[in-house]
């Protein structure tokens, strides 16, 4: 006889129910158990997720670092490049002669493989009567500026302008004449402005210690050129210094030694000082490099004693004058004075200097126009190198 469904042996029913426990734990979770990753069509990379305020920050970072990079390569692209502060005087063949391309772009070269990164060009001469000479020839000066600047860029290109200050007569200074330091003036802001020069080079002789119609000389000029551009001065050596056991020239030029309150006086109006370091008669190599070393610790004790007198920093470039030209009678023997003596001395007078001759900024020699090959081999081998 068949049981009906309602009347189940005890024996099945418990296994029903054991049946029915395991499928309901099965469809259980323990909830101790880590959770793991399951690929569903496909392998799912984990999901990441950055804080808003985090990624905010990273964009900021990156903007900023591409905007420092762009600025150090624009400042690298437009710095110009530095230039030696050496120098060199050139004379009319270049600024009145109009050399062809080929031979400018030779000087340009000679003067880069030399590390002369400052070149006092010829002007013009104030004459006797005031009159600038040889003004029909400017016109070749403008000209030689703008080719020279486009092939020598970093160099800076100063107009050399001599002025004659001998006295007129006995009573007569001729520097003191107001008139005259207009006219010089009024010149050196045209070859600034007009011409394109990035400063002028006075050469005045004589000056004479304490001579106050000088200063008021390189006040107008330094006045009149503004604040962009830069007054060079030419001045001259302690040629027969009295208080100091140093070889002297056989003659005795008197008002030649400025005083250390003079130099500094000077030094704080022009923006660079070219010690003329030659001619001085003497007639030994070892005399001209001991006379050179005592001009070069002179000169730069005068601009570091600007450091404690009254405070004010000493800003301006000192050079010193390195003869490279003919023999002339009496006052300069090719033999004694040359670059190697010259140097020698420099030399010297730096070591003798002490502190002071970081002051010393580099040499300037004269005359290109006579320089020869050997000249050229020496400078580099003994100075430049």
């Amino acid at each position: 006889m068949e049981e009906s469904p309602q009347s189940e042996s005890p024996r099945k029913n418990s296994a029903r129910e054991r049946h029915q426990r395991r499928k309901q734990q099965g469809m259980a979770q323990p909830t101790n158990i880590p959770r793991q990753l399951k690929p569903s069509g496909g392998f799912e990379l984990p999901e990441v997720r950055i804080p808003f305020n985090r990624l905010a920050i990273y964009g900021a970072a990156g903007v900023i670092f591409l905007i420092v990079v762009v600025m150090l390569i624009g400042r690298i692209k437009n710095e110009a490049p530095k230039t030696s502060a050496n120098a060199i005087w050139i004379g009319t063949q270049w600024t009145y002669d109009s050399p062809d391309d080929a031979a400018l772009t030779a000087l340009v070269q000679k003067l880069r493989d030399h590390q002369i990164g400052i070149v006092y060009a010829w002007v013009s001469l104030l004459q006797s009567n005031n009159a600038w000479s040889d003004t029909g020839k400017l016109d070749s000066v403008k000209a030689f500026v703008q080719r020279f600047k486009r092939l020598y860029p970093e160099a800076r290109l100063y107009g050399w302008l001599s002025i004659d200050a001998q006295p007129i007569d006995k009573i007569t200074v001729r520097l003191s004449d107001t008139s005259m330091q207009q006219i010089v003036a009024d010149f050196s802001q045209r070859m600034t402005a007009e011409f394109k020069f990035d400063g002028v080079m006075l050469n005045v002789v004589p000056v004479f210690n304490n001579d106050e119609n000088y200063l008021a000389v390189l006040r107008k000029v330094h006045s009149s050129i503004g604040e962009k551009a830069s007054l060079a001065v030419a001045v001259p050596p302690d040629w027969t210094p009295t208080e100091v056991n140093i070889p002297k020239p056989p003659r005795i030029e008197p008002g030649t030694i400025w005083d250390e309150a003079y130099k500094q006086r000077v030094a704080l109006i022009a923006d660079q000082v070219v010690i003329t370091a030659y001619n001085s008669g003497l007639s030994t190599s070892a005399d001209y490099a001991a006379w050179m070393a005592y001009q070069v610790k002179s000169f730069s004790s005068a601009l570091a004693g600007l450091q404690t007198t009254g405070g004010i920093p000493a800003s301006t470039e000192l050079l010193i004058g390195v003869p490279a030209y003919d023999t002339q009678a009496l006052t300069h023997d090719t033999n004694v004075e040359n670059i190697p003596s010259a140097i020698s001395g420099i030399r010297t007078g730096l070591t003798d200097s002490g502190t002071s001759a970081k002051y010393i900024k580099g040499v300037a020699v004269y005359f290109e126009s006579q320089m020869n090959d050997d000249d050229w081999s020496q400078l580099k081998q003994l100075w430049t190198n």
